[in-house]
């Protein structure tokens, strides 16, 4: 049985009382309440919905530092991202994470996704804000668990810390102390969540990726991260990537059958091979055929997410053979994978046609001869 996080009345009651102070004091209820009993409970919560790497997310929770802050949060920090290798410690003042902002009304509150600001400028934040908030627009269009998620600025307070927040968000959703449903803030808590990692490993880590910005200046992410942590992120959007990629083929490879079947080409159907299924090595996933028996070799690109430019890697094999098949080798562009808005976006027919593809090169092989 769920229990309630907080009683509203007491919740509101509480925080102006511990307001009128200005110095923040553990022995106060609300300290006790909002910095250790609610996220407990959160977490409590949290833990029966399953959600997404729980066991290594740090709910931290703060009301200020010797002064109440005019906005205070509570902060879901996980160690891979936000932990700081120098005290060991995870920190909302670097990386990426979701947060709970309190506007200094003490009504108003926002679920987010926020950066570390504490380095930056207020001027930097909203130009690294504006840039990823760029990037999650067609998100906000397209998954139904977002719909209720905005992009945009919204208030904390006058002092620096809170504009910094608030510039620092990339997507938020509203909430009124008075009128929430504290199940399903939880709900949206998870569902955030889940979508928050698709977001890390498909664009926020992605190491070639480009952003035309509003000024049409283009900028490459650079970021120093640990070894340890590098080698665990990779390992887990390896898993990931190839848990896409095997949806994603199966939906390409049960069209490609509908559709022959559809076109009266019942032996080309049944003639369809999954080859990436037990193969590897091809430079494709799927060998089909057109209605009028031409063969049509399809490489599979999977995305959960939803691109208005569609980034994905295409190995050597892939090149050679896109090279020597043209016009029957096909890549096929799947967004929203594993959701029910699953779609084929783009089939690109030979796609090392001349414009057809923006091809970068990330790695090069090398040899030195020594005489």
């Amino acid at each position: 049985m769920r229990q309630m996080l907080f009683n509203k009345e007491d919740f509101y009651k509480q925080y102006l009382d511990y307001k009128k102070n200005e110095k923040t004091d553990k022995n106060h209820p609300f300290h006790n309440l909002f910095n250790k009993e609610i996220p407990n409970k959160i977490l409590h919560e949290l833990k029966k919905l399953h959600m997404r790497n729980l066991d290594r997310i740090d709910i931290k929770a703060s009301t200020g530092n010797g002064k109440v802050a005019e906005s205070i949060w509570i902060a879901f920090l996980d160690e891979l991202l936000t932990k700081n290798q120098k005290t060991n410690k995870t920190t909302t003042q670097k990386g990426l994470y979701i947060v709970i902002l309190f506007a200094n009304n003490g009504k108003e509150f926002y679920l987010s996704i926020g950066l570390g600001t504490e380095n930056l400028s207020l001027k930097k934040i909203k130009y690294e804000a504006d840039v990823w908030r760029e990037r999650l627009k067609p998100q906000l269009k397209h998954s139904p668990d977002l719909n209720e998620f905005e992009i945009g600025d919204f208030y904390l307070g006058e002092s620096d810390r809170p504009k910094k927040y608030a510039a620092g968000s990339l997507l938020f959703k509203r909430y009124n102390i008075d009128t929430f449903n504290q199940y399903e803030f939880l709900k949206d808590i998870y569902n955030l969540n889940e979508f928050f990692y698709d977001f890390i490993f498909e664009i926020y880590w992605n190491p070639v990726l480009h952003i035309d910005t509003k000024n049409k200046k283009r900028i490459k992410r650079k970021r120093i991260i640990h070894r340890e942590v590098y080698k665990q992120l990779r390992e887990e959007r390896a898993k990931q990537n190839e848990e896409t990629g095997r949806i994603a083929e199966k939906f390409v490879y049960d069209m490609e059958v509908k559709q022959l079947l559809a076109a009266g080409q019942e032996q080309l159907a049944k003639d369809v091979n999954w080859v990436a299924e037990t193969e590897d090595g091809h430079g494709f996933d799927i060998k089909s055929y057109y209605p009028d028996g031409k063969e049509k070799l399809i490489e599979v690109k999977g995305s959960k997410l939803v691109h208005q430019d569609f980034p994905f890697f295409l190995s050597e094999q892939e090149r050679i053979v896109a090279e020597e098949e043209k016009a029957a080798y096909v890549i096929t562009l799947v967004e929203s994978v594993g959701t029910q808005q699953m779609k084929i976006v783009k089939e690109i027919q030979n796609p090392l046609e001349k414009g057809n593809l923006l091809l970068k090169p990330t790695q090069y092989s090398c040899r030195f001869r020594i005489d």
